[in-house]
């Protein structure tokens, strides 16, 4: 205490000025210290890495005042050091100069290795520059440099102490910044997966009540189709009869003739009514779509006019699927033909392509009934007038059509839709009035294909002398049916009640070599009479009738040991050709 009054007055003087500049320091970093976390709030309020720099500079300029004070920051995709801010910007041309040369010299290294300040001379030696390295203990995430005042050359321990704490609280910020929008993104992809996902399960339960609407009509369309056939089958088989009781070159033969062509054309509509209700037989067999497409274009080319332009992309590599060729031909045929007429008046494309796919989960679940796996989409694209949207929704139910009245029954693409869906498949629509509409098609691939060698059968003769028991509940049909059996020389034992022909079979079950009966009968259907009567004489051939039943179709006829399984109404040639099949075909049949 003595020795300090003891100083002359300069030297007093000189410590008393370093102490009050040692105290703003102080009072000054400790200002700069508090309101380091202003940061954090700048982020919370949206700030970019932009105002994040800004905000850095302000506090090194009331620390420090530098002559001017710039930013760069690290390019990860380019490892390169990008300017990003720079304060006053007359400046930016002198450290953009600068920098190049300190990279060179390995300076922006050295500050990187030393975690703190380093004063460097510029290129021409007539500034000194500070570089500090903007990093967190993790990463480098940019440099700082400043540019020092003419008259002040070094900076004091403490200031170079509080600008580290400065440029790591920077660096803190810009990471927080980065991990904050990294999380708002994530934010934003989960609410948009979310989204995705809620229209999709939307769009699936929408697919799913089509579906089950389309069902209902089937169900009722292929009772319908039950009650028809049974019509039916009287009319084809009376007048086949009475043809036969007349002379060939009569009028009245010529127009039984024509009764029969309508009927044929009545049994053919029942048929698309059983395809679209998924309850017709299918001989299904492995086929690769791409040859049945170069056979419709042969028929479509000769009927299609020059307006209208036909583009073919077919894969020709694709696999087989399983299916029935005629009805597969049939969903090519409607659809190019439903294309053609959508641009009939005008011209325009038709683009068919057929390509290997394959099906995913998520897929699935979005198209209600498929499988995962490979498949085969058939697209048919026409640029015709397109469809609103109410008819989109309507577009493959029975008897719903657009076109003018006689240009069509409506049944086509409902057909389509049942053909398809009785395979496994599904059938999507996309149009938009005024820019055509799209049709796509996806069938399962199979893993192998399956070659079957066809053998030219002989030929089968279609009288006999048999004894054969009838059971039909309907009389008219009991009626026909044991005409063209007597008159082809079988021995008939007729039956309306099932009942009473499970007592008369039982009774003498030797006396009977065949059984034909109907499926839908009262008190007993048709495949629980032939399972009660196969009991009692287990090697007794059986051949159900039917024109429509949910509950019986061939395959399960045939695992239950049905020797012939056939759809009403039958004609008399193929009544008696599936007679003499079954009892060709017997193990005790005399060759």
């Amino acid at each position: 205490m003595n020795k300090n009054l003891n100083m002359d007055p300069e030297t007093l003087q000189a410590r008393i000025q370093y102490l009050e500049e040692n105290r703003r320091l102080i009072q000054n970093a400790l200002e700069m210290a508090l309101s380091l976390g202003d940061f954090q709030e700048n982020i919370n309020k949206g700030y970019g890495p932009e105002n994040i720099l800004k905000e850095a500079e302000k506090k090194i300029s009331y620390l420090i005042p530098f002559e001017a004070a710039a930013f760069y920051f690290v390019d990860q995709d380019q490892s390169d050091f990008i300017l990003s801010f720079c304060e006053p910007s007359e400046k930016k041309q002198f450290i953009e100069n600068q920098v190049g040369y300190m990279i060179d010299k390995g300076f922006f290294s050295w500050a990187i290795r030393e975690r703190r300040g380093v004063t460097i001379s510029s290129h021409d030696h007539s500034k000194q520059l500070m570089l500090h390295v903007i990093a967190t203990y993790s990463r480098i995430r940019g440099m700082f440099i400043g540019v020092l005042p003419d008259k002040k050359n070094i900076l004091p321990d403490k200031s170079m102490t509080v600008l580290s704490i400065i440029l790591l609280n920077t660096a803190n910020a810009l990471e927080s910044l980065e991990f904050s929008q990294l999380l708002r993104n994530q934010n934003s992809i989960l609410e948009k997966k979310i989204e995705e996902r809620t229209k999709a399960l939307a769009n699936s339960e929408k697919q799913l009540q089509q579906v089950m609407k389309l069902q209902a009509i089937g169900t009722l369309a292929g009772g319908i189709a039950h009650d028809f056939n049974n019509i039916l089958f009287p009319i084809v088989g009376y007048t086949e009869l009475t043809m036969d009781d007349v002379p060939k070159d009569s009028q009245a033969r010529q127009n039984l003739k024509e009764i029969l062509k309508a009927t044929n054309r009545a049994k053919e509509l029942v048929q698309q009514i059983l395809t679209f209700s998924r309850q017709s037989s299918q001989e299904r067999k492995p086929l690769k779509v791409q040859y049945l497409i170069k056979e419709v274009f042969k028929l479509l080319r000769a009927t299609i006019p020059s307006s209208i332009e036909i583009e073919c992309d077919i894969d020709d590599t694709c696999g087989p699927i399983k299916g029935d060729p005629t009805q597969i031909h049939q969903v090519i045929m409607n659809l190019c033909t439903n294309a053609y007429h959508a641009m009939q008046e005008t011209g325009g494309k038709l683009e068919v392509s057929l390509k290997e796919i394959h099906i995913s989960y998520e897929q699935s679940i979005e198209r209600v009934g498929m499988k995962v796996g490979k498949h085969i989409e058939l697209q048919v694209k026409d640029s015709g007038h397109g469809m609103e949207p109410q008819v989109m929704e309507r577009i493959f139910e029975p008897y719903y059509t657009t076109k003018a009245q006689g240009k069509g029954t409506g049944l086509g693409l409902s057909v389509i839709h049942g053909i398809v869906k009785s395979h496994v498949g599904d059938i999507t629509v996309s149009s938009l009035p005024g820019q055509g509409a799209t049709f796509k098609v996806y069938l399962p691939i199979i893993d192998e294909l399956e070659v079957k060698i066809e053998t030219d059968e002989p030929a089968i003769a279609i009288n006999g002398k048999e004894r054969i028991l009838l059971i039909d509940d309907e009389e008219q049909i009991i009626d026909i049916e044991q005409q063209i059996l007597e008159r082809l020389g079988y021995h008939v034992t007729p039956k309306t009640d099932s009942q009473e022909a499970l007592e008369e079979f039982a009774a003498q079950p030797d006396r009977f070599d065949l059984v034909i009966t109907d499926m839908t009968m009262p008190k007993m259907t048709g495949d629980q009479l032939a399972r009660r009567m196969m009991d009692i004489k287990p090697q007794i051939p059986v051949i159900l009738c039917t024109g429509f039943n949910e509950t019986i179709s061939e395959e399960k006829a045939l695992a239950m040991g049905i020797d012939k399984f056939v759809m009403k109404p039958i004609v008399k040639d193929e009544l008696a050709s599936t007679i003499r099949t079954v009892l060709d075909n017997r193990p005790d049949h005399p060759n």
